[in-house]
């Protein structure tokens, strides 16, 4: 018989942290506007009305987790999602709670 192969519990708990990271709603909020492109900071605040403190402290907890990757520009902080694996998840949850904002493949629809 043969066995099941067993998932590292490190890679388990670490799949449930960056869940739990996307799971809050002004982080998803940010994971679908930096589908699109990346973003500035002030871009983020006014597309999502968010004070710019707890935006950033948001920004920080999914930069930390590696979901999210910065870079400076001038005076600006430019965001954009870090690991394509984190775009695919937030396009696949845009695709099942947002299916009107999602185009569809080429020869359907």
């Amino acid at each position: 018989m043969n066995e099941l192969p067993q998932i590292p519990e490190d890679r388990i708990k670490a799949a449930s942290q960056g869940l739990r990271a996307i799971a809050h709603e002004l982080r998803l909020s940010v994971l679908c506007l930096l589908l699109e492109r990346p973003m500035c900071v002030h871009e983020l605040i006014e597309a999502t009305g968010a004070a710019q403190s707890n935006l950033s402290q948001h920004l920080s907890k999914m930069r930390m987790l590696g979901i999210l990757e910065n870079e400076k520009r001038g005076q600006e902080v430019i965001y954009r999602i870090a690991n394509p694996a984190f775009a695919d998840l937030v396009h696949a949850l845009k695709f099942i709670y947002c299916p009107e904002m999602c185009v569809a493949p080429k020869g359907e629809g």
